[in-house]
């Protein structure tokens, strides 16, 4: 195997463990071994378990800013726009265990890197007449990162029958609030 190839290979071995178990359950010793690699060749790549978590973070976070920055090129209503995006992150996420999620929202800079998109969208939206311009971006960002943690979280099962129930019920709220018209 070639040094690139071992490097593929402890990486997606990583990532396989760490979306099945999350970050702190997986060890450096099992991921060579389960790589059939040798854990010379995983240090000689990586510094420590958390250099492989922010290798496969940030080829996460380039997946997922690349597919949203496609969704908010569309010629589409904002509302769609936040409909695509909501059923692509469910989806994208639903692949990893909800400790893995957490292992790498917690670095604090993927947090500030999402947020940073968020706001820019929302304030492209707002000039562009889509979103109130009396709502703060801030408060905005809170509201759908606590709607999300409903989704991720499964909570909403005793709620609602289904997902797609989930999503069409949240989205009306998030859109047109409480109030009957």
């Amino acid at each position: 195997m070639t040094s690139n190839e071992k490097l593929l290979k402890l990486v997606e071995t990583a990532k396989f463990l760490f979306f099945k178990h999350g970050v702190k359950r997986v060890t450096v010793e099992e991921i060579c071994r389960m790589a059939n690699v040798s854990k010379v060749t995983f240090y000689k790549h990586f510094e420590n378990k958390d250099a492989v978590v922010r290798h496969i973070r940030d080829a996460l976070m380039t997946t997922g800013f690349s597919k949203y920055d496609e969704i908010v090129g569309q010629d589409i209503p904002f509302p769609e726009k936040i409909d695509l995006m909501t059923k692509w992150r469910v989806e994208f996420y639903s692949q990893m265990q909800s400790e893995f999620i957490e292992d790498i929202i917690s670095f604090e800079e993927t947090k500030e890197q999402m947020k940073t998109r968020y706001m820019k969208n929302i304030l492209v939206a707002q000039e562009k007449g889509e979103v109130r311009k009396d709502l703060s971006p801030g408060l905005i960002w809170l509201a759908a990162e606590k709607l999300n943690e409903i989704a991720v979280d499964g909570s909403w099962k005793s709620a609602v029958p289904d997902f797609n129930e989930l999503h069409r019920q949240l989205r009306n709220l998030y859109f047109h609030g409480l109030l009957a018209k």
